[in-house]
């Protein structure tokens, strides 16, 4: 029903740690040379087996591979540098950011869907919940079997130059598919599904986030993920939400590099402040007259600005129409206070739990302008720096959180993605794999056997012993963690089905 999975590669993550530089060296050549000797063996044996011998050493490396052969080139090229870190960098928060509607695209997370059962398990269970509301699956569309998958490689040898520029939304965007995703009543449900699963996905990983902050329709996953709303009301709120946004006039959105108080002589009734980015970044809505007027104006000032590929207007007077109705729809909710801290697009300060659990907080947040610009500095502000995981499509969030006059040349390094740009063409499953692996080595914490072991479809008590290729003087420190290893595989296997409860929820 989902394409042929035999094109899509499947990458591991394959951790080394060691007390010294020298000894992830020992480590790397005996790793290297028992590939040599077993070279028909899979490589989700040997990431099971690292997984078991990962310590809390000083000093860790880790390679994403997708073949014995091909791991056992990247230890022979001897490039590997061992990453040091300290307990400064360990105990860095976590911080979701998740984006809202624009980047997404076809075939988006096919690597991840394909190899990664508990990301599928979750998406599938998005999908199921809103068929009522959509009579028709979203993974069918984002996932056509007669469309062919992403490459083998783990990049391709050139990018989409005119997606790059601008030109158009994302790969093949001319087609009735492509047209398809982005219509309001798909786009909306598909990035909200397919945001949640990839946040469970890392959760269930070992990446707990201590704070969310989420873009427009990304503000739903920080409410579902933070605990006001349940799955199912909040795959309930945005399906309705959006059928009711597709049935409201058509109107145009402009991007400017204009700061608030510059955009401040173009608004008018016709015309909304619909989003603040950046100093001098806004966007502009309303009815498309008007905004190709403006558009007008600032091009004859030899201001560069761009039209959104939109169909309506989104955070604007223009959905003041179905403030009633999503009022009823909210109401129909039960909700609770957030679990986890996050930032409201409404005031750009820390959500309350009150605002959290005021039923007309979504209508208000609907038709106001998202406040970008200052919850990344309330969230900046802190004197700290954070692991910040853009948990979606495209980049956009991080190049803001980049451009933030609060974001120190600190923070810079601590900025990730999980997901190529639709025009860049790199497999998905290589690249958030990528992504872990420099979390890792930048101090975060993993839950190396769940990740491994759920990745490689085995569970921890069938990864069996370590394999034999630890040198002779690590014997002490297997001893150690022998004795650990029952308690961590309990501890596995409960945090797996709380993880399962938390995806039903």
């Amino acid at each position: 029903m989902y394409g042929s999975e035999s094109q899509q590669p499947k990458w591991y993550l394959l951790p080394l740690t060691g007390s010294s530089p020298s000894d992830l060296q020992q480590k790397s050549t005996a790793l290297r040379r028992y590939i040599q000797q077993y070279p028909t063996i899979s490589l989700h044996q040997i990431a099971a087996s690292l997984g078991q011998e990962v310590t809390r050493s000083g000093f860790r490396q880790a390679v994403v591979a997708n073949s014995a052969a091909q791991l056992d080139e990247q230890l022979t090229k001897n490039e590997l540098q061992p990453a040091a870190f300290d307990a400064v960098t360990q105990k860095l928060p976590v911080v979701f950011m998740f984006p809202g509607i624009g980047d997404h695209y076809v075939q988006m997370g096919r690597g991840l869907y394909t190899h990664i059962a508990y990301f599928r398990e979750v998406l599938q269970k998005c999908d199921a919940g809103l068929r009522p509301f959509l009579n028709e699956s979203l993974i069918d569309l984002l996932y056509p079997a007669a469309q062919s998958s992403q490459s083998n490689n783990h990049s391709s040898p050139g990018l989409d130059l005119a997606a790059m520029l601008g030109r158009k939304v994302a790969p093949n965007s001319n087609t009735p598919l492509e047209v398809r995703l982005q219509e309001t009543i798909i786009a909306h449900p598909l990035v909200f599904s397919f945001e949640y699963a990839l946040a469970r996905l890392l959760q269930y990983w070992g990446l707990e986030p201590q704070g969310l902050i989420g873009y427009s329709l990304g503000e739903y996953v920080s409410a579902t993920i933070a605990g006001v709303l349940t799955l199912e009301d909040a795959l309930m709120l945005v399906a309705r939400r959006a059928q009711l946004i597709q049935a409201l006039p058509e109107g145009k959105m402009l991007a400017t590099p204009l700061s608030r108080e510059a955009a401040a002589p173009y608004l008018n009734k016709s015309v909304s402040l619909s989003a603040h980015n950046g100093e001098a970044l806004t966007v502009l809505a309303g009815e498309a007259e008007a905004i190709l007027a403006v558009q007008q104006k600032l091009l004859e000032q030899q201001i560069a600005c761009r039209l959104l590929d939109t169909s309506h207007a989104f955070h604007s007077h223009m959905m003041q129409t179905a403030v009633a109705e999503v009022n009823d729809l909210a109401r129909s909710i039960t909700y609770s206070a957030p679990q986890i801290p996050y930032l409201s697009n409404v005031t750009g300060t820390w959500i309350t739990a009150q605002q959290a659990t005021d039923p007309t907080y979504w209508s208000q947040h609907m038709c106001q302008p998202v406040q970008y610009f200052t919850m990344l500095y309330n969230l900046l502000n802190q004197a700290q720096t954070y692991h910040l995981i853009e948990v979606g499509p495209g980049q956009s969030l991080s190049a803001f959180a980049k451009q933030h006059p609060q974001c120190e040349q600190a923070q810079y390094p601590f900025i990730f993605p999980t997901l190529p740009y639709s025009y860049d063409h790199q497999d998905d499953h290589w690249f958030l794999l990528s992504t872990i692996r420099k979390l890792w080595l930048s101090g975060a914490a993993l839950q190396w056997q769940t990740m491994l072991s759920g990745d490689s479809g085995m569970v921890p008590e069938e990864a069996g012993n370590p394999l034999p290729f630890t040198p002779p003087n690590h014997n002490a420190e297997q001893a150690e963690q022998q004795k650990d290893r029952g308690q961590k595989r309990r501890q596995n296997q409960l945090r797996r089905r709380h993880h399962s409860k938390g995806a039903n929820h």
